[in-house]
């Protein structure tokens, strides 16, 4: 693999002068020196500076969810209620269960502007792991891939649940994972995640692409696969600059955590977009109406597979669970994506 870009353009020769959280909540302790500079370089310095001064307060407990039900969640802590409601109408074995129930989706993108070489290229996808939620969900990833083939693997966005906790155990959780995948794995942060996990993920044999574009050889042919840092909380994406990195009339697939994006993705002509953050609504009425909207992208986009103008998108509606381990008329999924000419 060949890095093709690295968008923002700044040289982030400096640690931004950005207060930061207590280390322990970051896991600064597993960075080297000179991360925060590369990162800088990376992101882009005045980007990076603003994901960590909206880190501190997210970690202060400013949440992302607290417009949910109506404001709800300003005065109440929606996790716990939904736990104690589960637990009082004797559901909550049943929602653990499924969340538990991995499903492993194999979807097809058929796409007229394939090349004919990218024909049968199988991408894995996950996303939203939340992998420190529940001790138990890791072992069920990794069981459920045994046997799975695939060329390259994706991931998402998402890889812890509590921004104001030690995001270590994610992290090691994570690095657990990266062992039993094969071939290249790329990933996007989330909403959830600080940048702190960059550097010990990609030692770990991970590349996220932070607003970076790499390309894929495959059948003789070439991919270009994008991807965008959070558009949800953050809002530190570039989509211009990423897709100026690549070259006119190449076949590109964009990973960006939230679909929120889908119109101006259509505008700069990417092909295909695969995101998650939705989780489908995870706790859902009979036939997985969704109770809660936690982006703004049209209903289609919530979950599975959408097309807007040209482009073809993708909403996984999670592998994971966010807040509490349960689902109801919404099962997990990993994803197995078939790229085919149509």
């Amino acid at each position: 693999m060949s890095k093709m870009s690295e968008a923002g353009g700044a040289d982030g020769s400096a640690r931004p002068a950005a207060p930061l959280p207590n280390t322990a909540a970051l896991g600064e302790t597993s960075l080297a020196p000179g991360d925060y500079e590369q990162l800088g370089r990376r992101l882009g310095k005045s980007r990076l500076r603003q994901r960590l001064n909206t880190q501190v307060y997210h970690a202060a407990g400013e949440a992302h969810q607290e417009e949910i039900l109506f404001g709800l969640g300003r005065v109440v802590e929606i996790d716990a209620l939904v736990e104690r409601l589960a637990r009082l109408l004797g559901i909550y074995r049943w929602g653990r269960n499924n969340f538990l129930g991995l499903r492993l989706v194999e979807h097809r993108i058929r796409h007229p502007r394939l090349p004919a070489g990218l024909e049968g290229l199988t991408l894995l996808q996950l996303s939203d792991l939340h992998l420190d939620l529940d001790p138990a969900l890791g072992a069920v990833i990794r069981d459920r891939l045994r046997g799975v083939d695939y060329d390259v693997a994706v991931i998402t966005g998402d890889f812890r649940n509590k921004t104001c906790a030690d995001q270590e155990p994610s992290v090691m959780e994570t690095v657990t994972l990266l062992a039993a995948l094969r071939g290249p794995v790329y990933g996007v942060l989330g909403n959830h995640d600080f940048i702190e996990i960059v550097p010990p993920l990609e030692r770990a044999g991970m590349r996220f692409l932070l607003n970076e574009v790499d390309r894929i050889r495959f059948g003789g042919a070439e991919l270009y696969l994008a991807g965008v840092d959070d558009p949800n909380f953050y809002r530190t994406h570039d989509l211009a600059g990423v897709r100026d990195a690549i070259p006119d009339g190449a076949f590109s697939v964009l990973l960006c955590h939230s679909p929120e994006t889908y119109r101006e993705a259509a505008g700069h002509g990417f092909d295909v977009m695969l995101s998650g953050h939705t989780h489908g609504g995870q706790c859902c009425l009979p036939g997985g109406h969704a109770l809660v909207r936690v982006c703004d992208a049209p209903k289609p986009m919530q979950a599975g597979a959408w097309r807007y103008q040209e482009l073809h998108g993708y909403t996984s509606v999670g592998t994971g669970a966010c807040g509490v381990p349960l689902r109801y008329f919404c099962p997990p999924e990993i994803t197995l994506h078939r790229l085919e000419r149509g």
